[in-house]
C-alpha cells in the first residue's frame, strides 16, 4: 500500500521481510540531530533542517 500526500510530504509503505530505503534531501541537513522511533510498526523519523536552510528575515535599509 502506497499513499502520498503532496503537501508536507506523508508517505505510507508496507512490505514484508527486509526492507530498505534510501533518499536525498534537497536542502542541507544537520547530521547531528537527526532522530528515528519505531513504535506500534511506525517509522518515524524526524530530520532537522541546517541553519543555512532556513529562511532568515533581512532588513533593508534605503538610502535617501
Amino acid at each position: 500500500m502506497n499513499v502520498r500526500k503532496d503537501r508536507n510530504t506523508h508517505r505510507t509503505e508496507r512490505t514484508y521481510g527486509t526492507f530498505e530505503r534510501t533518499f536525498t534531501f534537497g536542502t542541507p541537513v544537520k547530521n547531528e540531530g537527526i532522530k528515528a522511533q519505531y513504535r506500534d510498526g511506525v517509522l518515524e523519523v524526524v530530520v532537522p533542517k541546517a541553519e543555512e536552510a532556513k529562511v532568515r528575515e533581512i532588513e533593508v535599509q534605503v538610502g535617501s
